[in-house]
């Protein structure tokens, strides 16, 4: 299958380039280009997959890879502690993995989203590791969260039925303006009850948090 997907960059691209360790890359996608030394793992069959399967069980043999990668794909798995610690038994004794995943992200490549993480979830996830670093890359970092934030909100205010002069009401309300609400030093900003009223399929996009109401079978 023909895939589009983001091609993978820094340190990751010149490890994978190089060949030089033995590297297992999960969720690989639609990758561009193909690796040595590399065994692309997914759900399904990308442009270069190699095997097909579970990330909760991976079909390899005790400590043979050097390297693993899982970028953007831990939010989207139902168990993110045992995909760690299939990790950790596929790894070398030595050998290391490195994860991007999700914390303030809106709904994406649904129903499939299940968790958005802090720094401590996944540092949980993968308690048996020893852990060097927990960073925050430029592709994460707060200007590009906000601007991913700001788009979301535009378009589920949008696909929720807001009108023309809502919409605009919502893009044009500063940052301040929400800021000092927030704080209750000011006014409700022009756009917020253009999003209080969206339908709540949209808000469940975008939503602070879930009220859950469940009930055991008689």
């Amino acid at each position: 299958m023909d895939h589009a997907s983001n091609a993978i960059g820094g340190h990751f691209a010149d490890a994978l380039r190089e060949g030089k360790d033995f590297i297992l890359h999960i969720g690989a996608g639609g990758s561009p280009e193909r690796f040595p030394k590399c065994v692309e793992f997914e759900h399904r069959i990308f442009r270069h997959t190699d095997v097909v399967g579970d990330a909760h069980h991976l079909p390899f043999r005790d400590g043979i890879f050097d390297r693993v990668f899982a970028l953007n794909v831990f939010e989207h798995l139902r168990e993110p502690k045992i995909a760690a610690a299939e990790i950790f038994r596929v790894l070398k004794p030595g050998g290391t993995v490195a994860i991007h995943t999700a914390f303030l992200q809106a709904l994406h490549e649904e129903p499939h989203h299940y968790y958005n993480a802090t720094e401590f979830g996944v540092r949980d996830w993968f308690s048996k590791f020893d852990i060097d670093a927990v960073n925050v890359t430029g592709n994460f970092g707060p200007g590009v969260m906000l601007a991913f934030l700001m788009a979301n909100l535009s378009e589920v205010a949008r696909r929720g039925g807001a009108s023309e002069i809502e919409q605009l009401r919502l893009k044009s309300t500063t940052i301040g303006e929400w800021a000092e609400f927030w704080a209750g030093k000011g006014p409700e900003p022009p756009g917020f009850q253009t999003l209080q009223n969206l339908p709540i399929e949209e808000q469940k996009r975008i939503a602070g948090g879930f009220e859950l109401i469940a009930r055991k079978p008689s």
